[in-house]
């Protein structure tokens, strides 16, 4: 799944995706997601796009050579990494000893 950011403003596209649990608990995080068409010709205009599932949690896409697209800052990501990371480390079976 992807959410984009824009003016600290979250997007996720209206279908295309999995509505798993990391994106349940991200969307239970979030105020408010605007569901919006999302093309990749407009991937410029967004300051963050940012990957989550269940496999890697939260990512942050760096760059998008095929486009030339580069991040334009973290914010987003800092503080939905934050909120998951909290979550995660007071689950027991994910504790390693």
């Amino acid at each position: 799944n992807l959410l984009f950011i824009k003016h600290n403003k979250i997007y996720s596209p209206i279908k295309g995706y999995y509505e798993g649990n990391t994106l349940q608990f991200f969307k239970r995080k979030i105020k408010k997601i605007i569901k919006k068409d999302i093309f990749v010709k407009d991937f410029k205009n967004y300051d963050e796009i940012l990957l989550v599932g269940s496999g890697k949690g939260i990512a942050s896409v760096k760059t998008i050579k095929q486009i030339n697209w580069k991040r334009k800052n973290l914010k987003q990501f800092k503080i939905l990494s934050k909120y998951y990371t909290k979550v995660t480390n007071k689950c027991i079976s994910h504790r390693f000893y």
